[in-house]
């Protein structure tokens, strides 16, 4: 099928006057919030059209160069398993007309991978950060962002944001130079990405907020491997510089809970809740307990009348952090569950904010809502068809780390359509029973049969469970 006859069709398609077509299902009725995948996705692909043009002389008679960066957002935001895979469909009419239309790739002039791959390496993943801020502004003014407050004792209007590294490549042969190194010039060496992930978290939303991640990559002229340590000095620096003003509690695991990150953190004017572990703090341990014997330490227990569930809390203000540096005092709480079982699940987080009988139940369900950033947001990325460490494709520079984030643009997009998009949300429900993954091949479908208009046309297909007519076909 020519591309002028794509066109002729889809003309066609919007007056509903295809041969066999059944009669038009009742739309969805129309949304006026901000978090639609049609709003959302012209937010980015306006975004991804501000990066410069590095190409020489700009190849003006070439493809456009945003479509190079639409073009792989859109393979993300459908979920192609590979970069193949796309390229071997980005000739058929259909998949032209449709990013086209959905993504605004130009004239539908879709790059093969070996070029993308190309044209993607040497750009700078900093401009596709701003895509991120500009979403999180729309969930600030869409109104969704207030039922993430997350209110602790005298703290109000404030954010819980989950931050913890995980591994996005992996080889022993591959590398490129934004690699880290496992085994340098040794047995076994081994070349790796990770990845810097955050998301604002509540622990009554099963979605999550991501706010753009940072890179663990070897940083320009450093000869040492990258670390967790360092990105999130970066990272939080980037978080205060794109949210001046938002107010946040810091939620991380027990690599951080150090006197530099704590004061750190506090620097910025932020608070955290951090885990403490029985084996990484020792003296913290030996802290509690001796203030215990001084009877300087609470005890509060609670039975759920609903559950049965027994918690048991001890906590202390104003402990010393460790033994080498005393003034760094810390407020610790201890918590464990005993489930009817009898099954004894047990934590410890030290934070700056007060611990008092009024705020513990907060405390505790604030720091255990970090492990939505696993659950709720790796184990997604990873399992749910994101395919976020499946390699596709590795490049010499920065290639990578940019189809890493644009993996993580995509999950971030499907979260506020999620949150806030009705016609998601009744996509999700009636057609899927609520499983993503099923969602996602229902669009798949879609997406490589259908000549598609809009995107709101798009999810009322879906919906409506609209079967494909008998379409004319022109060979001449």
């Amino acid at each position: 099928m020519a591309m002028e006859s794509v066109r002729q069709f889809s003309a066609i398609l919007a007056t509903g006057a295809i041969l066999g077509q059944p009669p038009r299902a009742k739309p969805v009725q129309k949304n006026c919030s901000h978090l639609t995948a049609s709003r959302l996705i012209k937010l980015v692909t306006d975004c991804l059209d501000e990066i410069p043009d590095h190409r020489p002389n700009q190849c003006k008679n070439g493809i456009p160069f945003g479509n190079f960066t639409k073009s792989a957002f859109a393979m993300m935001q459908v979920k192609m398993p590979s970069m193949l895979r796309f390229d071997s469909e980005r000739a058929d009419p259909v998949r032209v007309h449709n990013l086209e239309t959905l993504f605004d790739v130009i004239d539908g002039r879709v790059p093969c991978d070996t070029r993308m791959r190309e044209v993607m390496d040497p750009v700078s993943p900093h401009w596709l950060q701003k895509s991120f801020k500009k979403l999180f502004a729309r969930v600030q003014r869409s109104g969704y962002l207030q039922k993430f407050e997350f209110p602790i004792g005298r703290l109000k209007n404030h954010y819980l944001l989950a931050i913890d590294g995980t591994q996005t490549f992996f080889s022993g042969k591959l590398s490129c130079d934004d690699c880290c190194t496992k085994n340098q010039g040794k047995a076994g060496e081994a070349f790796y990405h990770q990845l810097m992930g955050d998301c604002i978290v509540h622990p009554d939303q099963k979605v999550v907020i991501p706010l753009a991640p940072e890179a663990i990559v070897r940083q320009d002229g450093c000869t040492k491997n990258d670390s967790e340590k360092s990105a999130i000095k970066r990272f939080l620096a980037n978080v205060k510089k794109d949210h001046p003003y938002l107010k946040l509690i810091i939620l991380l695991d027990g690599l951080y809970a150090d006197g530099p990150t704590i004061r750190l953190i506090k620097s910025y004017g932020w608070h955290y809740i951090i885990i403490a572990k029985d084996g990484n703090h020792g003296p913290l341990i030996e802290a509690m307990d001796e203030l215990d014997k001084q009877e300087k330490v609470a005890r509060f227990v609670k039975t759920d009348p609903e559950t049965g569930v027994k918690h048991w809390y001890r906590f202390a203000n104003d402990v010393p952090l460790n033994k080498s540096n005393p003034d760094e005092k810390v407020n610790v709480l201890d918590f464990v569950e005993t489930d009817k079982k009898g099954d004894r699940h047990t934590w410890s987080w030290v934070t700056d904010i007060p611990v008092t009988e009024k705020t513990i139940e907060a405390l505790m369900k604030g720091g255990r809502c970090r492990w939505h950033i696993e659950n709720q947001t790796f184990n997604t990325l990873n399992k749910q068809d994101y395919h976020l460490e499946h390699n596709y494709g590795h490049g010499k520079q920065h290639l990578a780390t940019n189809l890493a984030y644009l993996t993580v643009l995509a999950f971030l997009v499907d979260q506020l359509q999620q949150l806030g998009s009705p016609e998601f949300q009744k996509a999700l429900k009636e057609r899927t029973r609520g499983v993503m993954t099923h969602l996602w091949e229902l669009m798949k479908g879609y997406f490589q049969t259908w000549l598609i208009i809009s995107w709101e046309g798009f999810f009322d297909a879906i919906i409506n469970r609209a079967v494909a007519g008998v379409v004319p076909y022109d060979s001449s």
